[in-house]
């Protein structure tokens, strides 16, 4: 479904299982139908091409069934934006994603927030 867009997926898989290797929309893609789950992909629009929308969109189980839930994800860098460009010759590129959040929920009883916590 998405190799039109992503290019020879035995390739990519055997690149991918190598160690230091990062995740790319690929295992994104793959992920989804594993968890049964929708994954929002958000790709920040620094350098953005026209290729780069299907980073930026809702990748959904194959076949198509309602997801068991919803996950958000945004593809970041380690590093500040001047000092990725350095490295990657001019050019903002991801190097790991991060999950997004929901806001807080506000406790009613004693106005204080409970925060969701990621455990890595």
């Amino acid at each position: 479904m998405y190799a039109r867009y992503a290019g020879n997926t035995d390739i990519i898989i055997q690149a991918a299982c190598k160690k230091g290797m990062y995740s790319e929309i690929h295992e994104v893609a793959a992920l989804c139908n594993v968890l049964q789950c929708n994954i929002r992909s958000v790709y920040p629009r620094i350098d953005f091409e026209y290729y780069k929308a299907i980073w930026d969109s809702v990748f959904t189980p194959i076949p198509s069934v309602i997801g068991n839930c919803n996950i958000a994800i945004l593809w970041s860098n380690t590093l500040h934006e001047t000092d990725a460009r350095e490295t990657y010759n001019g050019l903002w590129r991801p190097n790991h994603f991060v999950p997004l959040l929901p806001p807080p929920i506000l406790n009613e009883v004693n106005s204080q927030s409970i925060s969701l916590v990621v455990v890595s």
